[in-house]
C-alpha cells in the first residue's frame, strides 16, 4: 500500500516526482529513478523542529515532509506548478500512509 499512496500523489502537472525515506535515510519508495531524495536529508536538519520544508530551484521545486514515524515524504514539483495544490496532496498522502508505516 505506501508504494500506491506515493505513486498516486505524481500526477504530472504539480508533482512530477515522489519518494518515501525512512527514519534512518533509506529510500523506501520512489517514482523515479532520476529523483535523488536522500540529498534532502541534510537540509532538513538545519531546521529539526519544522514538519515542512521547501526548496525553491530553478528547474523546479522540492518539498520535504516529516511524518511522526520519522519517515520523510518528498516531492518535486516543476517550477511552474501549482505549489499549494502540491502541499495539500503531500499534507494527504502523509496522514494515508501514516496506519502502514
Amino acid at each position: 500500500m505506501p508504494n500506491t499512496v506515493i505513486s498516486d500523489l505524481v500526477d504530472g502537472e504539480c508533482i512530477i516526482s515522489a519518494a518515501l525515506i525512512d527514519s534512518e535515510g533509506y529510500t523506501v519508495e520512489r517514482t523515479s529513478i532520476d529523483f535523488s531524495p536522500v540529498s534532502i536529508l541534510p537540509v532538513m536538519d538545519l531546521n529539526p523542529d519544522s514538519p515542512l520544508i521547501t526548496i525553491v530551484g530553478e528547474e523546479s521545486t522540492i518539498i520535504a515532509s516529516r511524518i511522526e514515524t520519522g519517515h520523510t515524504m518528498i516531492i518535486q514539483c516543476p517550477s511552474n506548478g501549482n505549489l499549494g495544490k502540491a502541499r495539500m496532496n503531500l499534507s494527504k498522502a502523509c496522514s494515508t500512509i501514516l496506519p502502514f508505516l
